[in-house]
């Protein structure tokens, strides 16, 4: 008998089993990935959230559907579309422009303004472009109102200004869908030939004020110099007026007391008669009533034969 060895059959391998199970588990993960980001994109194209500064205007197919209010919203992917408009209060400028007094004067004004919507579908649907034109609208009834205005009335009366700016816009809130909050004037400056004017009105003030306290000041000085004067005067006239009437008296006296003395009377208008001539003329009265001595430059003493 012929023995016979058995060979051993080739047996699959093993790693390519492996192979195989790896490529099926990756196929498996790659799947689930993809469905996980779809979902994800999905979800979120579909879930969307509203602030509660914010209100989202739901558009489906281009027509409005309402107004969503502040939470979590469901939407159709790719054929809703939701708008988001903010509520909250806002801040605008108008900044340096020019415009003319009711007195033709050109002002340069500044402006602050700030407004919230309140109709989110008016204010973003029924306007396009609702900042620009809101900030065209308050500039137009700015200048509106300047030309209504004084520059006295612009440079003094910034409250009364406000008001009367805040009363114009508030006609046109119901057609934007907002409201007007606050407005104030930052700035109002004339030309610069007018700040010239009026600073050299100012300084010109200022010296006439200047000149008229200086004036008031002499006329105080010159008050009380009079008043001195008045009074040294006053004083001084007294006193003479004392001494007048104490000669008065004395001269009352002397002629009471020559009265009764009629000889003692006599000499005494004798020599006071002499003295007067004395002091008063150019003769020289003898006690006889006859000049004794020519005392004028021009004549001669007067001969015996002469008296």
């Amino acid at each position: 008998m012929e023995n016979k060895t058995s060979v051993p059959q080739p047996q699959p391998a093993r790693s390519g089993r492996g192979i195989d199970v790896l490529f099926k588990l990756a196929v498996i993960f790659l799947g689930a990935f993809i469905l996980a980001v779809t979902l994800l994109v999905v979800g979120r194209l579909a879930i969307y959230k509203i602030h509660p500064y914010e209100r989202g205007l739901h558009l489906r197919g281009g027509m409005y559907l309402g107004t969503d209010q502040p939470g979590w919203h469901t939407q159709i992917p790719f054929w809703d579309t939701v708008i988001i408009v903010k509520v909250n209060e806002r801040l605008g400028y108008v900044d340096q422009i020019a415009a003319n007094t009711a007195d033709d004067l050109s002002m340069v004004v500044s402006l602050q303004f700030t407004y919230r919507v309140t109709d989110p579908a008016r204010f973003a649907l029924d306007v396009d472009d609702p900042e620009r034109i809101l900030f065209e609208f308050v500039q137009g009834r700015l200048r509106d109102v300047v030309n209504t205005k004084t520059m006295a009335d612009m440079m003094h009366s910034r409250a009364g200004f406000n008001d009367e700016i805040l009363t114009q816009l508030r006609t046109k809130e119901a057609q934007y869908g907002v409201q007007f909050v606050t407005v104030q004037i930052q700035s109002a400056t004339p030309p610069e030939e007018v700040v010239k004017a009026i600073k050299d009105r100012m300084v010109a003030q200022q010296r006439k004020e200047q000149a008229d306290a200086e004036a008031a000041q002499m006329r105080t000085q010159a008050d009380a110099t009079y008043y001195a004067a008045q009074k040294t005067a006053d004083a001084q006239a007294y006193q003479i007026k004392q001494t007048a009437a104490a000669q008065q008296d004395s001269i009352r006296m002397l002629l009471a007391e020559l009265a009764q003395h009629p000889t003692l009377a006599a000499k005494y208008l004798d020599y006071m008669t002499a003295q007067e001539l004395k002091s008063n003329s150019k003769w020289v009265i003898g006690s006889g009533g006859n000049p004794i001595l020519d005392l004028r430059g021009d004549a001669t003493a007067p001969t015996p034969s002469q008296k």
